[in-house]
């Protein structure tokens, strides 16, 4: 069971989609994130052996946040974090106890799509 306290949810993420749209300057196509949810989180770092697990899989390159219980939160969103970069979203896991507050551990990637603001 994962415990946090309020205060280690001091930084915040935008959940959001993409939308093209066209330059009327020079007619290119720009690519802008359109944000849809904003949540506060907490990094979560992983044990040394959870790291060395992972070497040479496709989660080895990976982050993870800790967020509030959110259902909104899916694979198709795209997260702007704290430090400006832009991250797909690998994975949700989902607490699923009884508890009152429940969080959900979200497995994001570097998104390397070139995103404008």
């Amino acid at each position: 069971m994962l415990r946090y306290k309020p205060s280690d949810f001091n930084k915040t993420v935008q959940f959001g989609t993409v939308k093209t749209e066209i330059n009327k300057v020079n007619m290119n196509k720009i690519v802008k994130f359109v944000p849809q949810i904003v949540l506060k989180y907490a990094p979560k770092t992983r044990t040394l052996t959870q790291q060395y697990t992972i070497l040479g899989t496709k989660l080895e390159d990976t982050i993870l946040i800790v967020i509030r219980h959110n259902k909104a939160i899916h694979g198709k969103l795209i997260a702007k974090l704290a430090d400006g970069q832009y991250y797909d979203i690998v994975s949700v896991s989902p607490d699923d106890s009884n508890n009152i507050i429940t969080y959900d551990i979200v497995t994001l990637t570097l998104n390397k799509t070139g995103i404008q603001q």
